[in-house]
């Protein structure tokens, strides 16, 4: 007799950092869009000292770069995003992570076809 699957709900991984659940892992995977949220939401399942300060960050900073995008307003989404680096190396700081920079280049890397479309 074959017994029929364990809710992810109930089956439980032990890391030195706390215990996941495997819907808590599954949902860990990433997709295909806004990347860099999946990672930090990760993050903070994964670390759950940092849980507060990424969902902070994810509220603050990635949603008006986001939304910046969505309206196509390129002075609002450089503004967010100069506040999202600052922002993230003062967390990187907090967290004495400051061998973690984010900065921007000088100037596009020169295999980056930015023509306007």
């Amino acid at each position: 007799m074959e017994e029929g699957p364990i809710p992810g709900s109930r089956v439980r991984a032990t890391t030195k950092h706390g215990t996941l659940t495997v819907d808590e892992i599954a949902a860990m995977q990433p997709g295909m869009e806004r990347e860099s949220e999946k990672i930090l939401q990760t993050a903070s399942v994964a670390r759950p000292k940092y849980r507060d300060d990424i969902a902070s960050f994810v509220r603050e900073r990635l949603g008006p770069i986001a939304r910046a995008i969505d309206a196509k307003d390129w002075r609002t989404f450089d503004a967010a995003y100069h506040r999202g680096i600052d922002d993230s190396n003062m967390y990187h700081d907090k967290y004495n992570k400051r061998f973690i920079r984010f900065r921007l280049p000088d100037h596009p890397p020169e295999w980056f076809d930015l023509t306007a479309r």
